[in-house]
């Protein structure tokens, strides 16, 4: 077995320190590690078995815990094309067509949109004065006319606010993109600022980023021949709390570089994939905590400092959805596991019970049997009882309605 650990050792730190690892972002996670580390296939069956590549990801994990974005233990399709894509950074240097340092690779997305019968713009700066240089989004143009000015759909990326890159959507929402644009809504997916990459950052910061990208398309509405006036977003993880905070606020909520009466914008519509509602309730937390201690602890240390002349308190309540639910608030579509251990359950439920004090428009979808990332439970042979595809039509369902 030490001769097992020593090759994924090997495997970990090639990954992120070295330049002869022959990786390529196309790849698969399993690709990645034949190609790189045969030895991996214990039986030589020529494939990576559930059960052998299992037993790098845990290695990984051990190796080199941020792979784990979300905190759960385990290497979701997300946090293996995350890893993958640095890899195969660390193989080349930047150059026209490779990966950007926002994350996206640009021939592979334009591949997709090819495929698709889209066009897009990529890595559009939407902020300057920023250090990480992640202050990009991509734009794609509706498939089919069917308004004047298309209503926009802006995802908006997890990471657990350390990772994740705006062209997940790509990699697992597709089926999202086509059938958004197909029925004339126009899509963006932006990037923002991250904790440990480089920059000292309040956790409001991440935040503006994303209220500064939709005052930032809002300006450009007749460039892109998008309804200012007809945003709707979509967050998954950490990007649901950014989804519902955008949402939930004024277009000058804070400022950073886009500003001015032509930055104006309304959100008619939220959708939250299990992401945090406040942070002002410590208790509802406590799974988390008693799962994660000593992560929860660190990353609390990381996002909750004073900043900007504000305190903690203050910088929590910006950050907190449900400080800024109100009854003519545009409604909410809030979709979570039930056995939630990352970012639980009982944050969308708090955001569902303040609703009905506001009398506000908040709906909870609770996924039976599902961890984050509507993951199954492991030790529960249930599955959950919502697939991923399924959350997707869920998501189109809702936005062509809340359109329409």
């Amino acid at each position: 077995m030490k001769k097992q650990h020593s090759f994924i050792l090997v495997f970990v730190v090639s990954c992120f320190a070295c330049d002869a690892l022959c990786v390529k972002a196309e790849d698969t996670f399993a690709e990645m590690i034949l190609r790189s580390f045969p030895q991996a296939d214990r039986n030589n069956d020529g494939v990576l078995s559930a059960e052998e590549e299992a037993v790098v990801s845990q290695r990984v994990i051990q190796r080199y815990p941020q792979a784990d974005q979300d905190g759960d233990g385990v290497l979701s399709e997300t946090e293996k094309q995350d890893l993958i894509q640095k890899a195969s950074q660390r193989g080349k240097k930047q150059r026209p067509g490779s990966a950007s340092r926002s994350g996206t690779n640009n021939q592979s997305t334009d591949a997709l949109l090819q495929q698709l019968g889209l066009k897009g713009e990529l890595n559009i700066e939407y902020r300057k004065n920023t250090k990480q240089q992640r202050n990009r989004l991509d734009f794609i143009y509706p498939k089919t006319k069917v308004y004047e000015q298309a209503p926009l759909f802006i995802y908006i990326h997890g990471g657990g606010n350390t990772g994740g890159t705006k062209n997940a959507i790509y990699n697992r929402s597709s089926w999202i993109l086509k059938e958004l644009t197909e029925s004339g809504i126009a899509v963006a997916t932006i990037d923002y600022r991250v904790f440990g990459a480089g920059e000292e950052l309040g956790f409001h910061q991440l935040f503006e980023d994303c209220k500064d990208a939709l005052r930032f398309l809002a300006k450009n509405s007749d460039r892109y021949g998008i309804d200012p006036h007809k945003f709707i977003t979509w967050g998954t993880s950490a990007g649901g709390s950014k989804a519902l905070v955008t949402a939930l606020t004024e277009s000058d909520f804070l400022p950073g570089e886009n500003a001015g009466p032509e930055t104006e914008h309304t959100v008619i519509g939220a959708i939250s994939f299990y992401g945090a509602t406040t942070y002002l309730v410590p208790e509802l937390w406590k799974k988390r905590l008693e799962r994660f201690p000593t992560r929860s602890e660190s990353k609390a240390e990381m996002m909750f400092k004073p900043s900007h002349g504000m305190s903690i308190e203050e910088i929590k309540k910006l950050v907190s959805a449900d400080q800024h639910l109100k009854a003519d608030s545009p409604p909410i579509l809030l979709v979570h596991g039930d056995t939630d251990p990352t970012v639980p359950i009982e944050l969308s439920e708090h955001l569902y019970e303040v609703s009905k004090e506001h009398n506000s428009d908040v709906k909870l979808v609770e996924v039976k049997n599902a961890g984050h990332g509507f993951k199954q439970v492991r030790g529960n042979d249930a599955a959950p009882s919502m697939t991923w595809d399924e959350a997707q039509q869920l998501v189109v369902q809702q936005v062509l309605e809340w359109i329409q």
